[in-house]
């Protein structure tokens, strides 16, 4: 949970990084294409000032001459030039006066109110400044592309995308270290006490040799239901991490749902009949799929055998089929003693136990409803369980009839 929440910080502060630099690229690019832009027409009205002294000006531009000291000597589109007034105090005219050539933006004319742009230039004794006017032409020129946005923007999307991704993925590979250490560690616990169960009665064994032979009997066979527990702790444990890992290859070829149903039915009615347990199939007589026929196995069997082992009292064991679309909905029912509301969001996790002392004496490794998840959620589908009415365990798992 702390990784969690740090790789959560990690990839906010650096989404918050990459887009405060977008921000402020943003700005400068914004700025700088402003800058370029007036300089370009800046640049063309200067060229006109040069061609109006040499008499081949632009008509449609605005030129108007004024003195070193401010006074206006002529206009193009104003006869009384007395009426301008002096200039000299102008941004335009201060600039050129100190650095040969100056320019103001989208400042109103005291003579008509219209809002300019100036550009001006100084000649010796005299300057002379174009402007023009800001018509709907000029704003559009002087219009900023934002095409740079688009791609900063762009560009900001992929990087958080792929941070995003990145951060999901080392999220995942920690997750799965986690699950593998915690199942190494649950399963050297879960180990010790067979093997060394086995052990002390090897030891017992070899240290009497005059032991009588029905002793020596029970004893061994008590040897051998503890390997055989160990052998099918170790063999769940394989299948889980199998389903674990990110490269597992499922085989997508078409298998029947409803014929492993029907093989499990005939592997177990012995042992559901041992128990005067009721075993009632109702499912189609094809339920065809793409899978790995002994994976889908696996997850039925593991549920059979759960009810075998812990649906105490149980007169029925019902499995239903449905189909809804592209899925198949699996319906596990039975009226046994059934398990407590608190413990029901659990019995899907590795190695949970509603009755500890009870599972180990069965030889239950905790494995099982794990392994049904897991196979459910690799087959797209899902595994939950609730109370039957009445009393007892529903288990309805949830499969794709087409793997992606």
């Amino acid at each position: 949970m702390i990784k969690t929440k740090l790789t959560n910080k990690i990839f906010i502060t650096a989404t918050i990084l990459a887009s405060v630099f977008t921000l402020f690229f943003g700005i400068y690019e914004y700025r700088r294409e402003h800058a370029f832009r007036v300089d370009i027409l800046h640049s063309q009205l200067q060229l006109n000032n040069y061609h109006f002294l040499e008499g081949h000006a632009d008509g449609s531009i605005r030129v108007t001459v004024i003195d070193t000291l401010g006074n206006v000597l002529s206009d193009t589109e104003e006869e009384d030039v007395s009426r301008m007034g002096n200039h000299l105090q102008r941004e335009e005219i201060q600039e050129a006066l100190q650095n040969g050539s100056g320019h103001a933006i989208k400042r109103a004319s005291e003579t008509n109110g219209e809002k300019y742009f100036y550009s001006a230039t100084r000649f010796d004794d005299r300057i002379v400044r174009s402007s023009v006017p800001y018509s709907a032409e000029l704003t559009s020129s002087l219009e900023h592309d934002y095409t740079f946005f688009y791609y900063t923007i762009s560009i900001l999307a992929l990087i958080a995308t792929a941070l995003y991704f990145r951060f999901r993925y080392e999220h995942s590979e920690r997750e799965k270290q986690r699950i593998k250490r915690q199942l190494t560690e649950n399963a050297a616990h879960e180990l010790k006490t067979p093997a060394a169960t086995i052990e002390g009665y090897l030891e017992t064994l070899v240290s009497n040799p005059a032991m009588p032979a029905e002793k020596r009997t029970a004893f061994l066979v008590k040897c051998h239901a503890q390997s055989r527990r160990m052998s099918s702790l170790l063999t769940d444990m394989s299948t889980l991490t199998r389903l674990d890992e990110a490269s597992i290859t499922r085989p997508h070829t078409p298998i029947d749902a409803a014929s492993i149903l029907c093989q499990i039915q005939d592997e177990t009615t012995a042992q559901f009949q041992e128990q005067n347990i009721q075993l009632q199939l109702h499912v189609p007589d094809s339920l065809p799929m793409q899978g790995d026929a002994s994976l889908v196995y696996s997850l039925f069997r593991n549920i059979f055998s759960n009810t075998l082992a812990y649906a105490t009292d149980a007169t029925y064991f019902r499995v239903q089929a449905e189909v809804s679309g592209d899925r198949y909905t699996f319906t596990f029912t039975d009226n046994g003693a059934g398990i407590p509301m608190d413990h029901l969001p659990h019995i899907f996790e590795r190695f949970y136990r509603v009755d500890k002392g009870r599972s180990r004496r069965l030889g239950g490794t905790g494995l099982g409803l794990a392994i049904v998840k897991n196979i459910a959620l690799q087959y797209g589908g899902s595994a939950v369980a609730s109370q039957t009415p009445g009393g007892g365990l529903t288990i309805e798992v949830e499969l794709a009839r087409k793997q992606s």
